[in-house]
């Protein structure tokens, strides 16, 4: 009788934490249309310019109760940036910047989530563009809506650590070092 109450027990507390979602393993569903991965910069010291690309495939394990088992990886289709030019887009895909005919994907890997304050996590990974592998650290906010989660945050990118910008366009005079990435992500829970 005994055995049989343990068996039924671990039955029960077994399906209860996968029903609730405790064991972060299988990936959430992306909602694309309500997601997005933004950019701006700023063009000739005055001239703001804002962009975002199109389409991208974030594959997240998360989890806020097991943040050791919860990941993040999100691929970039690099040739779907728009900046509201053609002329700019199409010389955003060239070598001279993103490189599409070679490095077609741009990938943030996620590497350790920590609770940073409420409602705030800290995410370590790796940011690959143009085959250049990169250390970043970023905030992430994460809000729960009605059976959906929220993940948003910003991160400042230099151009430059990625060879963004050859040759001319290595002078900060014609494009700012510095791009602002703003993203969102929305998914099912």
């Amino acid at each position: 009788m005994l055995l049989k109450n343990i068996v039924v027990s671990i039955v029960f507390l077994s399906g209860l934490i996968f029903s609730t979602g405790l064991l972060a393993n299988e990936p959430l569903e992306f909602r694309a249309e309500e997601s997005f991965i933004k950019f701006s910069g700023v063009q000739n010291k005055k001239t703001e310019f804002n962009g975002q690309f199109q389409s991208f495939e974030p594959i997240i394990v998360f989890n806020k109760n097991q943040l050791e088992q919860s990941s993040i990886r999100v691929n970039v289709d690099l040739a779907s940036v728009e900046s509201g030019s053609e002329k700019r887009d199409g010389m955003l895909k060239k070598n001279n910047w993103f490189d599409v005919e070679n490095t077609p994907q741009g990938v943030f890997k996620s590497q350790q989530i920590q609770l940073d304050s409420d409602s705030v996590y800290k995410v370590e990974g790796s940011l690959t563009i143009k085959g250049i592998e990169k250390p970043v650290t970023l905030f992430m906010n994460y809000v729960e809506l009605g059976g959906l989660i929220e993940l948003s945050g910003s991160y400042t990118l230099n151009r430059l650590d990625f060879n963004l910008g050859l040759g001319a366009w290595k002078n900060p005079d014609w494009v700012q070092h510095e791009v602002e990435v703003n993203y969102k992500v929305v998914l099912k829970q």
